[in-house]
């Protein structure tokens, strides 16, 4: 069998600007990879496969030859500077091969499902990894509110979505493939969590290392491990989710349900324990302090052969949209000058674009596609789930006092904690309050006041890595994190390499808030 061909190619170029227009990195260019089609045999794909780690590691090799700093992203999706490099970014879009792995390269350790692992190379978006899932019978247990990120994006700026009984998209992995330097790829389980068999990484060519506390570090590491090639994932047989949107009024019900996930004080179209996702959105346009809001309850059922997709609008955002989606929508309409007369027309797009609705749908028709590309701002916060609503207050009081209009929705979502040591859900369980509106200068000046308020209230957060952060600082990542980030920073010298590809993989987002060595 001939070999692979050659498949990165360099373009020179001067800068490099994010999905969301939120960021202008000056960078030397970028690699990418094009489009292999193997022959559909395991043989030719895993000779494939490991032609792509030799190629990855050439890259990094001329990196610390040249003393350059290396990153590799996907969708580019994330809104901070988390994932983009001062010199060179690779593309691994193209990147696409799948395993289903044969029952002789599973540990017989291996507790769960063994039909339902999946091993995904790192170029597969969430989007098309719905669709072999679905073909398979299997799905997703958890997802983001939109489709367009490629999974190692997703699991690395710690996506949550807001499956309160499961965690975030970090917990569906349970091997990761990292290529760690010019002569080292390893490949990384939990001890606790046997999956494979040496064999399986010595067929990648990877030195299998099953460590905890390595996993749990590599887990959420937004780039700076080295390059995520594959994926090991754990996935579920089909369900079903019923979906009802609707206000409700911001009443003793409603605020139990947010800071307790008791859900007594509502009344319910199912029964509270088929609740897999809760979410709550204020508009603080509308009323402060809060009179009502969007609430977004789906609730888990099982599978049916007759099921026909959601008749939803291909132009617009999918039942499951962020705040992000719902704001976006303003980005044509509204006027330069936003003044008190501009009220109403924001409150008449929330409205439409909230408006109630009961569907049932899968995960890959309810979460998709997000279709706004323009300057949105995105944030989110984690923080204790008895801090809920005091968080929401110091956010509502804040605008009020703030004294310029923002088109901007504040999003209360609900996540199992996390075991990622950088992992933002780490509370458990975790609420997330994302702040949502369009980028500018003032949107960026509230969030801080908000985040200076929860400091000085002595309110535990954390920092959603892939949105707008900038708040973060050394002092600030230590607080939240503790001992973990100490942990965190020895794992990443325990796998990499070399202190020069260290460098490498250091960019000036981790180096900033003192992740880098």
């Amino acid at each position: 069998m001939p070999n692979p061909p050659k498949r990165s190619l360099f373009t020179p170029r001067e800068s490099w600007t994010g999905r969301h227009q939120t960021y202008k990195q000056k960078i030397e260019g970028l690699h990418s990879f094009q489009v292999h089609h193997p022959p559909n045999n395991s043989a030719a794909l895993l000779k494939a496969y490991n032609a792509a780690t030799q190629e990855l590691q050439g890259l990094i090799a001329q990196a610390v030859k040249e003393k350059k700093t290396l990153r590799a992203f996907g969708s580019s999706w994330s809104l901070s500077k988390v994932a983009v490099s001062e010199h060179r970014l690779v593309s691994t879009k193209a990147l696409r091969i799948r395993f289903t792995l044969p029952a002789s390269q599973i540990s017989p350790n291996y507790a769960s499902d063994r039909t339902k692992l999946r091993f995904l190379e790192c170029g597969y978006a969430i989007a098309e990894i719905n669709r072999v899932l679905f073909q398979d019978g299997l799905s997703l247990k958890a997802s983001g509110s939109n489709n367009g990120q490629t999974l190692p994006g997703v699991i690395s700026t710690g996506t949550h979505g807001s499956a309160f009984k499961f965690g975030a998209t970090q917990d569906f992995v349970v091997g990761i493939h990292l290529v760690t330097g010019p002569k080292k790829h390893v490949y990384l389980e939990r001890a606790s969590h046997p999956v494979t068999r040496p064999s399986f990484a010595k067929a990648l060519g990877a030195e299998l290392i099953r460590d905890d506390t390595l996993f749990d570090a590599a887990l959420v590491s937004f780039g700076s491990f080295g390059i995520i090639h594959g994926l090991m994932i754990e996935a579920r047989d089909l369900f079903l989710l019923d979906a009802y949107r609707s206000d409700r009024k911001f009443n003793p019900g409603l605020r139990k349900a947010i800071t307790t996930l008791d859900f007594s004080g509502l009344t319910l179209p199912k029964p509270a324990s088929k609740l897999y996702h809760f979410q709550a959105t204020i508009n603080p346009n509308d009323a402060i302090p809060a009179k009502k809001a969007s609430v977004l309850l789906m609730f888990e059922r099982p599978w049916t052969q007759s099921y026909q997709p959601p008749d939803w609008d291909d132009g617009a955002a999918g039942p499951g949209a962020s705040g992000l989606e719902v704001m976006g929508g303003l980005l044509d309409i509204l006027p330069s000058e936003l003044g008190p007369a501009v009220k109403p027309l924001i409150n008449m797009q929330v409205e439409d674009q909230l408006a109630p609705y009961e569907v049932t749908g899968a995960i890959r028709d309810l979460f998709r596609g997000e279709k706004t590309t323009g300057k949105v701002f995105a944030s989110g916060v984690g923080v204790p789930l008895s801090n809920a609503l005091d968080v929401l207050n110091i956010a509502l009081e804040t605008y009020a006092n703030f004294g310029r209009i923002l088109p901007m929705l504040i999003t209360l979502r609900f996540v199992k904690g996390t075991k990622a040591l950088l992992g933002f859900t780490k509370y458990e369980p975790t609420c997330v309050l994302e702040i949502d509106g369009l980028f500018t200068p003032q949107s960026q000046k509230y969030v801080n006041e908000v985040w200076g308020r929860l400091e000085q209230a002595g309110i535990p957060f954390t920092m959603h890595w892939g949105k707008i952060n900038s708040f973060m600082t050394k002092a600030r990542v230590r607080t939240m994190y503790g001992a973990n980030v100490d942990t965190w920073i020895d794992s990443r010298e325990t796998l990499l390499e070399s202190p020069a590809v260290r460098n490498v993989f250091a960019n000036g987002f981790i180096k900033r808030i003192g992740l880098a060595t």
